[in-house]
């Protein structure tokens, strides 16, 4: 055995160069087992234990550093979590058995998981490898670099994240089993909250509203090809509305110019669609449900039809988003009533008259400017959301409308502790010129003013305030018996819409909002972990009111 000690060595020793050598993937760290490496090993290949020797002697460097860091890795918290954070001044950090990357939890660096699988609900800020073991990015989780699993699976779950590439491989030594899956180094998306949810329709579209009735069709959503992999992009639906009998079309098409930091954009669109200026009240799948269970609909819908050209520019880097965009419309609005009173509950119930619109030719530019900084930390959304709108209708433009309608949005996410967070949205509206009830403003209600009658206030002026904060069950349950997968949440709300003469400038009328016209609402919530759904209680506070009751399952912002 002696004498073939030296030959050992130098084996081992070219393993170790191979190593170093090997060319580096398109990412900020190198990847731990390149394509390359792996590439030049076969069947026959004299050095077919690499990935157990090199795997040794990562492991071996860094059994120290990974045991001293679980020592005293409560020693190194993030400056708002009570959170565990890896460092990895080398190569790697290093685990035995099945490991789970905890909602809190942050590894700067790569990670090698060894006879188990990596759970990643937390960051993983480099590359990772699980050796005979899967790799499963839950919901929240993120990894920056490439994802490798040998004898097992890569798995996404949820709004998982893998920035890199992720690859299966059956063994080591037969890459001819390797199957590498597709994953983009940029995501293709880019649904921010300020989007029109037209422009990612499922691959099978499905509503069910007062005014359609059943509505089915196919979709295809819209992609942005940051690495410029391609110059079009096309998106759109086509479907039926069965109870007014109609085709409902939305096509467009885009040529985009991916730069550096940014992707640009000039496109069409071309539309004959059942509309709402209540996306920002109710998600579509929620209304869905509501109104085939409960016999409520919480939009307000009308026909508009006609085409649009655009220009854009957007950018989108992690934890950082803008958008700013110009369109030119011409479409013809007419109103729709309700056809339908089907439900599966509360038949005795009747769905609310769906309100007229102006109709007519309407020609108008909307300039439309968003910014987010939010981030996924474990189940918690952290940043800013700001979106901005303007638009004017009809004057030099021709048409039958002439008005000027601007909204800003602004949401806070601040989570305080790995137990808490806040939530915070103010809303306000203006429309100058003509009153046209498509552009005009309507709040109270689902996810606006809860204990409330919905759309109870509405005119040309509008102020919107909703505040949350968020107590996770897990923190009360270490208090007292309490679930800890539920909740506890605190809600206050508070709006006015005023109608102002027509005549006043965007900038004027605000004064009509006061003490007196301002409504407001408190209460709580009880709602799952991931938000899922929540149960409020919220009652008026300018009158003595029975407790309203409501039942949501979506976040109301």
């Amino acid at each position: 055995m002696k004498k073939h000690l030296p030959l050992i060595a130098l084996a081992f020793f070219l393993v170790g160069t191979r190593y170093e050598l090997s060319p580096a993937q398109p990412r900020n760290s190198d990847y731990l087992f390149t394509s390359e490496s792996l590439d030049t090993l076969t069947d026959e290949d004299p050095i077919g234990t690499f990935i157990e020797d090199l795997l040794q002697k990562i492991e071996a460097d860094f059994q120290d550093m990974a045991k001293e860091r679980s020592d005293d890795r409560g020693d190194e918290f993030d400056s708002t979590y009570t959170s565990r954070r890896f460092r990895s001044r080398e190569g790697a950090v290093t685990f035995s058995g099945n490991t789970s990357i905890d909602a809190t939890d942050k590894i700067e660096g790569n990670v090698v998981v060894k006879g188990g699988t990596l759970t990643v609900i937390g960051l993983v800020q480099g590359d990772a490898l699980a050796i005979n073991g899967d790799i499963i990015v839950k919901d929240g989780g993120r990894i920056t670099g490439n994802a490798r699993s040998m004898n097992g699976k890569v798995i996404k779950e949820g709004n998982g994240i893998i920035d890199g590439y992720a690859e299966e491989s059956a063994s080591a030594r037969d890459t001819r089993l390797t199957r590498r899956m597709s994953v983009p180094k940029r995501s293709y998306r880019f649904n921010e909250y300020w989007l029109d949810e037209s422009l990612f329709p499922d691959n099978f579209v499905f509503r069910y509203n007062r005014v359609e009735g059943l509505f089915l069709g196919l979709g295809s959503e819209k992609k942005f090809y940051w690495d410029g992999s391609k110059t079009f992009s096309g998106y759109g639906s086509a479907g039926y509305a069965f109870k007014i009998h109609r085709w409902r079309l939305n096509l467009g098409l885009d040529r985009q110019f991916a730069a550096e930091n940014a992707l640009y954009e000039v496109g069409a669109e071309g539309h004959s669609s059942t509309d709402t200026k209540d996306e920002w009240i109710m998600k579509l799948s929620e209304n869905n449900t509501v109104a085939i269970l409960w016999h409520e609909d919480y939009r307000d819908y009308y026909t508009r039809e006609g085409f649009a050209l655009h220009a854009a520019r957007y950018t989108k880097e992690r934890g950082f988003a803008t958008q700013l965009r110009v369109d030119y419309l011409i479409d013809d609005y007419s109103s729709l009533s309700k056809e339908t009173e089907w439900s599966l509950f509360r038949p005795s119930h009747s769905f609310r008259e769906n309100p007229a619109v102006e109709e007519g030719t309407m020609h108008s530019i909307v300039g439309t400017a968003g910014l987010s900084t939010l981030e996924r930390i474990g189940r918690k959304n952290a940043g800013w959301n700001i979106f901005a709108s303007a638009e004017r209708g009809g004057n030099e433009l021709s048409g039958d409308f002439n008005f000027t309608q601007v909204i800003l949005d602004v949401r806070r996410f601040q989570p305080l502790s790995e137990y808490d967070n806040v939530n915070v949205r103010v809303r306000v509206g203006s429309l100058e010129g003509d009153y046209v009830p498509q552009k005009s403003f309507e709040i109270g209600g689902a996810n606006t003013l809860p204990a409330f009658g919905y759309k109870e206030f509405a005119g040309n002026r509008m102020f919107l305030g909703n505040f949350e904060y968020t107590l996770s069950g897990r923190l009360i349950d270490d208090v007292f018996f309490w679930p800890n997968s539920l909740n506890l949440m605190v809600l206050a709300d508070a709006g006015a819409a005023s109608l102002v003469s027509t005549g006043k400038k965007i900038t004027e009328g605000f004064s009509s909002i006061s003490k007196k016209t301002v409504k407001s609402d408190i209460g709580f919530a009880v709602g799952w972990h991931d938000e899922s759904w929540r149960l409020g209680f919220v009652w008026r506070t300018d009158v003595s009111a029975p407790v309203s009751v409501f039942l949501r399952f979506n976040k109301p912002f």
